[in-house]
Protein backbone atom coordinates (compact mmCIF):
# COMPACT_ATOMS: atom_id res chain seq x y z
CA UNK A 1 0.00 0.00 0.00
CA UNK A 2 1.27 3.40 -1.06
CA UNK A 3 0.78 5.60 2.26
CA UNK A 4 1.54 9.48 2.52
CA UNK A 5 3.56 8.34 6.22
CA UNK A 6 3.84 5.15 8.49
CA UNK A 7 3.43 6.34 11.94
CA UNK A 8 5.33 3.74 14.80
CA UNK A 9 3.90 3.58 18.27
CA UNK A 10 4.81 2.56 21.79
CA UNK A 11 3.63 2.66 25.39
CA UNK A 12 6.35 2.01 27.88
CA UNK A 13 3.83 -0.11 30.23
CA UNK A 14 5.74 -2.30 33.05
CA UNK A 15 2.73 -2.39 35.61
CA UNK A 16 0.05 -1.24 37.28
CA UNK A 17 2.04 -0.12 40.22
CA UNK A 18 4.78 2.39 38.27
CA UNK A 19 3.74 5.75 38.44
CA UNK A 20 5.29 7.04 35.58
CA UNK A 21 5.70 5.31 32.05
CA UNK A 22 6.45 7.17 28.64
CA UNK A 23 5.22 6.63 25.12
CA UNK A 24 6.85 7.68 21.43
CA UNK A 25 5.57 7.80 18.03
CA UNK A 26 7.87 8.20 14.99
CA UNK A 27 6.49 8.81 11.28
CA UNK A 28 8.60 7.59 8.45
CA UNK A 29 7.67 8.12 4.53
CA UNK A 30 7.54 5.85 1.95
CA UNK A 31 11.26 6.56 1.64
CA UNK A 32 11.82 5.47 5.42
CA UNK A 33 13.11 8.78 5.83
CA UNK A 34 12.15 10.26 9.29
CA UNK A 35 9.25 12.23 9.44
CA UNK A 36 7.69 14.04 12.68
CA UNK A 37 8.36 12.28 16.10
CA UNK A 38 7.47 12.98 19.99
CA UNK A 39 7.52 10.97 23.18
CA UNK A 40 5.82 12.07 26.38
CA UNK A 41 5.77 11.00 29.91
CA UNK A 42 2.04 9.00 31.15
CA UNK A 43 0.62 8.47 34.17
CA UNK A 44 0.36 5.30 34.77
CA UNK A 45 -2.81 2.67 34.00
CA UNK A 46 -3.99 -1.16 34.91
CA UNK A 47 -3.11 -2.76 31.59
CA UNK A 48 -0.95 -1.91 28.54
CA UNK A 49 -3.78 -1.79 26.00
CA UNK A 50 -5.34 1.17 28.13
CA UNK A 51 -1.38 3.00 27.95
CA UNK A 52 -1.28 2.46 24.40
CA UNK A 53 -5.06 3.46 23.78
CA UNK A 54 -4.02 7.05 25.70
CA UNK A 55 -1.10 7.33 24.02
CA UNK A 56 -3.01 6.69 20.58
CA UNK A 57 -5.48 9.33 21.30
CA UNK A 58 -2.83 12.00 21.77
CA UNK A 59 -0.87 10.61 18.46
CA UNK A 60 -4.26 11.23 16.67
CA UNK A 61 -3.92 14.61 18.25
CA UNK A 62 -1.06 15.22 17.20
CA UNK A 63 -1.49 13.99 13.47
CA UNK A 64 -4.54 16.08 12.80
CA UNK A 65 -2.68 19.01 14.30
CA UNK A 66 0.17 18.12 11.33
CA UNK A 67 -2.24 18.12 8.89
CA UNK A 68 -1.26 14.84 8.26
CA UNK A 69 -4.21 12.97 5.38
CA UNK A 70 -2.87 9.22 5.28
CA UNK A 71 -1.36 7.23 7.64
CA UNK A 72 -0.81 3.75 8.77
CA UNK A 73 -0.54 3.39 12.13
CA UNK A 74 2.09 0.55 13.55
CA UNK A 75 2.16 -1.15 17.09
CA UNK A 76 3.38 -4.50 18.28
CA UNK A 77 0.57 -4.63 20.60
CA UNK A 78 -1.73 -6.66 18.70
CA UNK A 79 -4.57 -6.49 21.36
CA UNK A 80 -4.58 -2.43 19.92
CA UNK A 81 -5.32 -3.47 16.54
CA UNK A 82 -7.38 -6.26 17.32
CA UNK A 83 -9.37 -3.79 19.43
CA UNK A 84 -10.10 -0.99 17.00
CA UNK A 85 -10.88 -3.29 13.98
CA UNK A 86 -13.26 -5.00 16.53
CA UNK A 87 -14.68 -2.31 18.53
CA UNK A 88 -17.78 -3.95 19.67
CA UNK A 89 -16.08 -6.48 21.46
CA UNK A 90 -14.37 -4.60 23.26
CA UNK A 91 -16.70 -3.18 25.57
CA UNK A 92 -13.74 -2.89 28.58
CA UNK A 93 -12.15 -0.05 26.84
CA UNK A 94 -15.49 1.79 25.09
CA UNK A 95 -15.04 5.35 26.25
CA UNK A 96 -11.22 4.95 24.64
CA UNK A 97 -12.32 3.39 21.42
CA UNK A 98 -15.02 5.89 20.79
CA UNK A 99 -12.21 8.76 21.26
CA UNK A 100 -9.89 6.74 19.28
CA UNK A 101 -12.90 6.88 16.59
CA UNK A 102 -13.70 10.51 16.58
CA UNK A 103 -10.33 11.49 16.47
CA UNK A 104 -9.53 8.91 13.40
CA UNK A 105 -12.60 11.07 11.52
CA UNK A 106 -10.17 13.58 10.98
CA UNK A 107 -8.16 11.63 8.51
CA UNK A 108 -9.09 10.96 5.20
CA UNK A 109 -7.26 7.36 5.23
CA UNK A 110 -5.98 5.56 8.57
CA UNK A 111 -5.10 2.13 9.08
CA UNK A 112 -4.00 -0.05 11.75
CA UNK A 113 -1.38 -2.91 11.13
CA UNK A 114 0.56 -5.10 13.61
CA UNK A 115 4.20 -4.19 13.42
CA UNK A 116 7.37 -6.66 14.52
CA UNK A 117 9.18 -6.09 17.15
CA UNK A 118 12.32 -5.44 15.29
CA UNK A 119 10.27 -2.64 12.90
CA UNK A 120 9.41 -0.88 16.21
CA UNK A 121 12.50 -0.59 17.72
CA UNK A 122 13.02 2.72 17.23
CA UNK A 123 9.69 3.56 18.83
CA UNK A 124 9.84 1.49 21.84
CA UNK A 125 13.76 2.71 22.63
CA UNK A 126 12.35 6.35 22.49
CA UNK A 127 9.77 5.51 25.28
CA UNK A 128 11.79 3.47 27.51
CA UNK A 129 14.41 6.99 27.61
CA UNK A 130 11.09 8.65 28.51
CA UNK A 131 10.83 6.73 31.71
CA UNK A 132 14.66 7.03 32.29
CA UNK A 133 14.26 10.89 31.99
CA UNK A 134 11.15 11.05 34.37
CA UNK A 135 12.70 8.92 36.88
CA UNK A 136 15.93 11.84 36.85
CA UNK A 137 13.18 13.95 37.31
CA UNK A 138 11.34 12.10 40.14
CA UNK A 139 14.33 12.22 42.56
CA UNK A 140 16.10 15.23 41.93
CA UNK A 141 19.52 15.86 43.39
CA UNK A 142 19.84 18.17 46.83
CA UNK A 143 19.06 21.79 46.14
CA UNK A 144 17.52 21.86 42.75
CA UNK A 145 13.89 22.12 43.11
CA UNK A 146 12.86 23.17 39.74
CA UNK A 147 13.12 19.41 38.32
CA UNK A 148 10.72 18.61 40.91
CA UNK A 149 8.36 21.36 40.11
CA UNK A 150 8.40 20.37 36.15
CA UNK A 151 7.68 17.08 37.07
CA UNK A 152 4.65 18.09 39.17
CA UNK A 153 3.52 19.93 36.38
CA UNK A 154 3.97 16.94 33.82
CA UNK A 155 1.54 14.84 35.71
CA UNK A 156 -1.27 17.79 36.03
CA UNK A 157 -1.10 18.46 32.78
CA UNK A 158 -1.43 14.31 31.90
CA UNK A 159 -4.46 14.46 34.23
CA UNK A 160 -6.77 17.04 32.36
CA UNK A 161 -10.10 15.33 30.52
CA UNK A 162 -8.72 14.53 27.04
CA UNK A 163 -10.60 17.12 24.43
CA UNK A 164 -12.82 15.87 21.35
CA UNK A 165 -14.83 13.22 23.22
CA UNK A 166 -17.49 11.76 21.01
CA UNK A 167 -20.42 13.38 20.94
CA UNK A 168 -24.12 11.25 20.23
CA UNK A 169 -24.51 8.45 17.76
CA UNK A 170 -21.40 7.28 16.36
CA UNK A 171 -21.81 4.15 14.63
CA UNK A 172 -18.92 2.17 16.01
CA UNK A 173 -19.33 -0.89 13.42
CA UNK A 174 -19.09 1.60 10.45
CA UNK A 175 -15.83 2.91 11.58
CA UNK A 176 -14.74 -0.79 12.25
CA UNK A 177 -15.89 -1.64 8.87
CA UNK A 178 -13.16 1.79 7.89
CA UNK A 179 -10.74 -0.22 9.60
CA UNK A 180 -10.93 -3.27 8.44
CA UNK A 181 -10.89 -2.36 4.67
CA UNK A 182 -7.34 -1.39 5.16
CA UNK A 183 -6.56 -4.29 6.71
CA UNK A 184 -5.93 -6.68 3.24
CA UNK A 185 -4.09 -3.66 1.58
Amino acid sequence: MQYQVKCNIHANWRNDKLNCGGGSWITKNHQEKVGDHAHEAVTSYHDRVTAEMRLLIWILQNLKDLHIQEVVIGSDLSELVEAIKGLNDWSRYGWLLHQVAWLTLALPLICFEIESYALNQVARERSKSVLRMELQLECPPLGASWPSRIYTCRKDRDRRPLHGEPHGGLLAASLAGRYNSCAGA
